[in-house]
């Protein structure tokens, strides 16, 4: 008998299965992909994390996780460490993180973690299954129904289900209320809030792929996609300068930075972003190896969620846009900003083993904004935006589940194009934001927390998303084992009081420290 179904093997929904499964529930986990993680590994996009991530500001879980990846590297006797960029041993030596590596690696440390519980019978995966129908009778949901690649169905009953999926979909096939896209400035009084709300104005999808620098003699010719004519000359709406482009938009009052493609040094390049393999890193040959997450492959022609195409339909328009980016770069970038003339990058081709596929591209799409719960709280700018005057400033509450900081990263979004990267004070997550106002056996364990637009472009990157499905993993399990549902545990003292004292015994920090130097080090 299950006890508890995860729907959906992201990032935070693997880490729910394990946090279940360590305290003996049993537990079902579904995995859409052949890769499990989420945007970690079958979406391709290296962790986006905090600038205090080496020393505090994660879970102890988090932090065994970034241990295990820079011990493999430094366990391979090719490997040496020469990153120059970050702080840290830092495979790819890219800048987007402190830890820029292959997806597989993580792909098979995930794997390892479930292992154990795979073994012992008390989890089970249904590979190659997405949720496509929810039934739900009043405040409960029964049961959700899956479906293989074969098209044949499975019906899974349980206590409790975790909503892991990327996109909230058990949200709306239980037609449950939840948010999407923008709110309006008069909901929850946001600076940066529109005036009127949009559920189409979403932040936009990312097919993301890998491209190898290598002799051009050896690289690969990339065919001329079918739409490549439309992008090379589509103008970004409201910024008036090519998408194709060395413009970085998604800054307030629509504003660009510019990047060159190659650089050394301390500068900033595209090509470093999100590099996975520095050569110079390793003594064997081995190529430069880079995902390519970049605004110049930002979709958002049309919305991913609940608008006029199919998630697929938005999906394969993506990869399209991403193939043209790759195409354009091979064949038609100026050499000029290499200090050359001519056009064209030969040296560039798609790396066709490093994302698991025999193409170079992800497994799904890149994901940045779910449908999100219409919780018994919902966090909003006004409570996390940092003062400029005051440095460190952490938010503090007494209902604190943990703690994350990133900035309010939204690129330019479907409608509006606004994009911004508003700085944020260290921040925590009340146990309210998990708990939906109309269900009481589903809980969010991705990126469908009850927060706002503007809030969940700070609480999508990784690590927070591992302490969702964290926390959301050890409520499911808190809840059958001690009876009690979610909403009656958020409404006493001494309930609260007891469960945070359980993600504190798993490692999870309530508080940030008064100061960076008051901080306990991992």
């Amino acid at each position: 008998m299950i006890e508890a179904a995860v729907i959906g093997a992201s990032l935070g929904g693997v880490l729910a299965a394990y946090q279940l499964c360590e305290r003996g529930v049993r537990t079902l986990l579904s995995s859409e992909f052949d890769w499990i993680g989420g945007q970690l590994t079958s979406q391709g996009v290296p962790p986006d994390e905090h600038p205090y991530i080496e020393s505090f500001g994660a879970s102890k879980s988090y932090y065994r996780f970034r241990r295990a990846i820079r011990d493999h590297y430094l366990a391979d006797e090719n490997f040496t460490d020469n990153g120059t960029l970050t702080e840290g041993c830092n495979p790819g030596d890219g800048w987007v993180s402190r830890l820029c590596f292959e997806p597989a690696v993580a792909e098979r440390y995930l794997r390892n973690l479930l292992q154990p519980h795979l073994a012992s019978g008390l989890l089970v995966v249904e590979e190659q299954s997405r949720p496509v129908c929810t039934a739900r009778t009043g405040r409960r949901v029964e049961w959700v129904e899956l479906e293989n690649q074969s098209g044949e169905r499975l019906r899974v009953s349980a206590q409790y289900f975790l909503d892991a999926t990327d996109t909230g979909e058990l949200l709306a096939q239980a037609d449950l209320p939840y948010r999407l896209g923008k709110e309006s400035r008069t909901e929850f009084n946001e600076r940066q809030a529109p005036q009127l709300a949009s559920m189409a104005d979403q932040q936009p999808v990312t097919y993301v792929f890998a491209l190898q620098k290598t002799e051009p003699s050896a690289a690969e010719p990339i065919p001329r996609p079918e739409s490549y004519d439309f992008w090379k000359s589509y103008v970004l709406p409201r910024y008036d300068y090519p998408l194709f482009s060395d413009h970085l938009p998604g800054h307030e009052g629509y504003s660009s930075v510019q990047l060159p493609l190659f650089a050394s040094g301390k500068t900033l390049d595209l090509w470093r972003y999100r590099r996975i393999v520095a050569a110079n890193n390793w003594r064997d040959e081995r190529e430069d190896i880079s995902l390519i997450n970049w605004a110049q492959n930002d979709y958002a022609l049309h919305p991913l969620l609940d608008g006029p195409q199919t998630q697929a339909q938005v999906a394969a328009e993506a990869r399209q846009l991403s193939l043209c980016l790759a195409y354009w770069l091979q064949h038609d970038a100026p050499r000029s900003w290499v200090g050359e003339t001519g056009s064209g990058f030969p040296e560039l081709s798609l790396a066709t083993d490093a994302l698991g596929t025999e193409d170079g591209f992800a497994q799904q799409v890149y994901v940045r904004e779910s449908r999100r719960i219409v919780g018994l709280q919902t966090l909003t700018q006004s409570e996390i935006e940092l003062d400029p005057a005051r440095k460190w400033d952490p938010v503090r509450c007494e209902h604190s589940v943990g703690i994350g900081l990133y900035n309010m990263d939204i690129h330019p979004t479907c409608e509006s194009g606004m994009g911004s990267n508003a700085r944020v004070r260290p921040f925590e997550l009340p146990l309210e934001i998990f708990i939906p106002a109309d269900a009481d056996n589903l809980l969010p364990a991705c990126k469908n927390l009850s927060v706002t637009h503007l809030v969940n472009a700070a609480t999508r990157v990784h690590p927070i998303e591992w302490l969702v499905g964290e926390v959301a993993g050890l409520l499911a399990s808190h809840c059958i084992r001690q009876k009690i549902d979610p909403a009656t545990l958020a409404s006493r003292n001494d309930t609260v009081v007891a469960f945070q004292n359980t993600l504190q015994e798993s490692g999870i920090p309530l508080h940030w420290p008064e100061s960076p130097a008051m901080a306990d080090r991992t």
